[in-house]
C-alpha cells in the first residue's frame, strides 16, 4: 500500500515537472513546444514553415570567426530555443575573442574544429580545401538540397571548381540595389548656405570649405576640417573617392577585361591631386592616415568634421545617432546627408559596388558525421522564409519586428515605425538573434516577393525620410562588381606581394597626398608608382586581368 502511494505521488511529481517545462512566462519560447510530437520517434512532420521536423534534434556546431563570447550567448538565446521548439535544430555558434585567421590555423594545428565553419574569406576556404578537411557537397544538392541550387541561380557554377565539385557555400550573398558609400556633408549647415548645387569632387570640396568658414571651430574651441578619414584610408575611403572618377574598387576596368590599378591611371593622379589640395589648404583632419575609427568618431560626434568620403552607416553612427541621445536640443535635420559627386571626365561615379557572390564562405569539415542532415538544413535556411527567420529573428513573441500565422507575414507596426522614425532599439535586433546564426542565407532581394530582404532595417526605405533621400540621391552611382572581386590564392607567391603592394600603398599616398606643394604631390605620386610597379603590380594587374575574362567567358 505504502509502495503504491509513493510510486503514484512520484509520477505525479514527474507529471508535474513535465507539464512545468511546456510552460512560457510572457516573451519567452518554450523548450519542449515543438519536439513533443516526435520524441518517440516515428515519422517526420512538416511544421507550419515547411521544414520537416527530424524525430531526432538535429545539432549542428559551428565556429564563426572571432567576437565576444558572452555577448554571443545571450544573443543567441531566444533564437535557439525558437528553432528548437519549431525545428527540433540545435544551432550552436562558436566565437572566440582571438584574430580568426590564428585560430584558424590552431584549429588545423590540432584537429579540434566542429562540423562547420562559416565566416570564412576565398583564401581561408581554399586552405581548409587544399588540406582535405572539407566536405564536397555537389553529392548532395539534387538529394537533399535542391534550393540551394535553384536560390544562388546563375551564381551556382560560380562557386564550382574546374571539377565540378562544390565545397564551400556563401553566406551574406546577393544583391541588394542599396547605396553602401557616398560623399556625405552637413545636412543643416548646408540648409544655411541655401543648399548650393554641386556635381564634381571640387564643388563639393568648395562648399564644404565655406561651410568650415563659418564654423571654424566647435563649441569646444577646437578647430574643424572640411573632411577627415580613417585609417587605412586605401580602405575606408579611397575606393569611394575613386568612383568620383570612374573607377571600380580602385581599378580601371576596360570592356574587353583588362584592369588597371588606379596609380596606373590618369585618374590616380588626378585624384591625389585633388586629396593634397585639401591638404594644403588645411581642410583635412592632419591625423586621417593614422586615426583609428573610435579617434575619427570621437571628432566627428564633436562637430569637428563638415564632410566625408566612404560608406553612408559611419556618419550616422559618429553624427545624429550619437547627438539625439546626448543633445536634448538637436533636431532632425541635424545630421549627414548622402549624396553624389562626379568627376566631369567620368562617364559615372562608381560609389557602390556590389558583390552577389558574398564575400564570406562556409564549409562542412570532415568532422560532420552525417552531413546530409546538415545539407538538409542549409536547404530550408537559404529559402526566402528561412532567410527571413535568421534575418529578422524570432517572430510571434513581444519582443519580435514580424509575426508568422497560417503562412501570413507581417510586420510589428511599432517597430516598422521605430525603424522609420529613426527612433528603434537595435538591442531589440540582437536580443531576437537577427543574423546571430547566418550559416548560408543571402542578403540580396529575395524571389517571393521581388521586395524583402535579410537585413531587418532595410526594408522599409521608401517609407523613412533620410533613407529614402540616400537612395534617391545615389540611385545611379551603385554597381555590379561579382566579377571585380579577386581574392588571389594564399598558396600563389603573387599573395605575398599584393600584400606587400598594399602595406606600400598606404604610406606611400599619405605621403603624396600630404605633399607642401601640387608639384611634390606629383612627383610623389609618380614615386608611389614607379615603386609599386617595381614591386610587382602590374604582374597583379595581369592577374585580375586573366582571371576576370575567365569569368567573363564561364560565368555568364
Amino acid at each position: 500500500m505504502k509502495k503504491g502511494m509513493i510510486l503514484a505521488l512520484v509520477c505525479a511529481l514527474v507529471w508535474s515537472m513535465l507539464a512545468g517545462c511546456s510552460k512560457s512566462s510572457e516573451g519567452e519560447v518554450s523548450v519542449d513546444q515543438g519536439k513533443t510530437a516526435n520524441d518517440a520517434g516515428g515519422e517526420e512532420k512538416t511544421n507550419e514553415y515547411g521544414w520537416k521536423v527530424p524525430s531526432k534534434t538535429l545539432e549542428i556546431n559551428f565556429y564563426a570567426g572571432q567576437d565576444n563570447p558572452e555577448t554571443v550567448k545571450e544573443n543567441s538565446q531566444l533564437m535557439q530555443q525558437f528553432l528548437l521548439d519549431k525545428f527540433n535544430v540545435k544551432l550552436n555558434k562558436i566565437v572566440y575573442d582571438v584574430d580568426m585567421n590564428e585560430k584558424l590555423n590552431l584549429m588545423l594545428a590540432s584537429g579540434d574544429y566542429p562540423e562547420v565553419i562559416t565566416g570564412l574569406n576565398d583564401e581561408q576556404a581554399a586552405k581548409w580545401i587544399a588540406q582535405g578537411k572539407a566536405v564536397e557537397l555537389s553529392q548532395y544538392i539534387d538529394k537533399v538540397a535542391p534550393n540551394v541550387n535553384s536560390q544562388l541561380g546563375d551564381l551556382y557554377k560560380s562557386f564550382l571548381n574546374a571539377k565540378g565539385e562544390l565545397y564551400a557555400l556563401p553566406s551574406y550573398w546577393g544583391l541588394l540595389p542599396i547605396p553602401g558609400a557616398a560623399a556625405h556633408i552637413r545636412y543643416d549647415w548646408w540648409k544655411e548656405m541655401g543648399s548650393p548645387a554641386f556635381e564634381t569632387p571640387e564643388e563639393f570640396y568648395q562648399i564644404l570649405k565655406k561651410m568650415q568658414e563659418v564654423h571654424p571651430k566647435n563649441s569646444k574651441g577646437e578647430k574643424t576640417y572640411a573632411l577627415s578619414g580613417y585609417s587605412p584610408m586605401i580602405k575606408n575611403v579611397l575606393p569611394t573617392l575613386a568612383g568620383m572618377w570612374g573607377l571600380k574598387a580602385g581599378y580601371k576596368i576596360d570592356e574587353d577585361g583588362t584592369n588597371t590599378h588606379w596609380v596606373n591611371t590618369p585618374e590616380g593622379l588626378e585624384l591625389t591631386k585633388f586629396m593634397n589640395q585639401v591638404y594644403r589648404d588645411g581642410m583635412l583632419d592632419p591625423d586621417s592616415f593614422i586615426n583609428t575609427f573610435d579617434d575619427w568618431k570621437a571628432k566627428f560626434s564633436a562637430e569637428r568634421i563638415m564632410g566625408h568620403i566612404g560608406s553612408w552607416w559611419v556618419t550616422w553612427n559618429a553624427g545624429h545617432e550619437v547627438w539625439q541621445k546626448a543633445n536634448k536640443d538637436w533636431t532632425d535635420e541635424q545630421r549627414f546627408i548622402q549624396v553624389k559627386a562626379k568627376a566631369a571626365s567620368a562617364a559615372s561615379a562608381n560609389l557602390t559596388a556590389l558583390n552577389a557572390r558574398g564575400s564570406y564562405r562556409t564549409i562542412i569539415t570532415d568532422k560532420a558525421k552525417n552531413p546530409e542532415d546538415i545539407m538538409k538544413w542549409f536547404n530550408f535556411s537559404i529559402t526566402d522564409l528561412g532567410t527571413r527567420i535568421i534575418g529578422w529573428g524570432v517572430p510571434n513573441i513581444e519582443q519580435s519586428v514580424w509575426t508568422y500565422k497560417d503562412g501570413k507575414i507581417e510586420w510589428v507596426d511599432a517597430m516598422k515605425q521605430g525603424i522609420i522614425n529613426g527612433t528603434y532599439d537595435f538591442t531589440n535586433s540582437d536580443r531576437v538573434g537577427q543574423g546571430v546564426f547566418t550559416l548560408v542565407e543571402g542578403v540580396g532581394t529575395m524571389k517571393d516577393d521581388g521586395k524583402s530582404t535579410f537585413w531587418y532595417d532595410q526594408n522599409f526605405n521608401d517609407e523613412a525620410k533620410w533613407k529614402k533621400l540616400m537612395n534617391e540621391n545615389l540611385k545611379d552611382t551603385i554597381y555590379d562588381n561579382t566579377l571585380g572581386v579577386i581574392q588571389i590564392p594564399g598558396n600563389d607567391p603573387l599573395a605575398v606581394t599584393n600584400t606587400q603592394i598594399d602595406e606600400l600603398l598606404e604610406t606611400l599616398w599619405a605621403k603624396a597626398v600630404t605633399s607642401k606643394t601640387e608639384a611634390d604631390a606629383e612627383a610623389g605620386f609618380n614615386e608611389m608608382r614607379d615603386k609599386l610597379n617595381g614591386a610587382g603590380l602590374h604582374d597583379i594587374e595581369a592577374y585580375r586581368t586573366k582571371e576576370y575574362q575567365r569569368r567573363m567567358k564561364e560565368w555568364k
